[in-house]
């Protein structure tokens, strides 16, 4: 488990913790990258040993047509996950990553 890099990391914050998999998908698909069940197994699987008060981030590694890294850390107890990204993304996916986001943190997806 890694921090994530403040230098190359970008769009912080955290998301109500049911939306994880619905941005991870939804990222997966702004990046070019076939995210399935496999890739969810890992990073829930990760998910209960990180920290984010304690700074333990899982990275996990999008490696589409943009490459992304993936950083998330529980905060325990609160209901909602931290999430950063890293890479070097063209303006279109960085604005479709910032509007998942957006929407992610103000409501529950069903």
């Amino acid at each position: 488990m890694a921090a994530p890099d403040p230098d190359s990391a970008f769009d912080g914050g955290w998301i109500v913790d049911v939306n994880l998999r619905p941005l991870c998908e939804s990222v997966a698909r702004f990046a070019g990258y076939e995210f399935d069940d496999s890739d969810w197994q890992a990073i829930e699987t990760a998910l209960p040993g990180t920290d984010v008060e304690r700074s333990d981030w899982y990275d996990y590694p999008l490696l589409g047509r943009v490459p992304l890294t993936l950083f998330v850390a529980a905060d325990p107890g609160s209901g909602v996950v931290f999430v950063r990204f890293a890479g070097e993304v063209d303006d279109r996916t960085k604005a479709q990553i910032e509007a998942a986001l957006y929407i992610f943190v103000m409501w529950e997806v069903a």
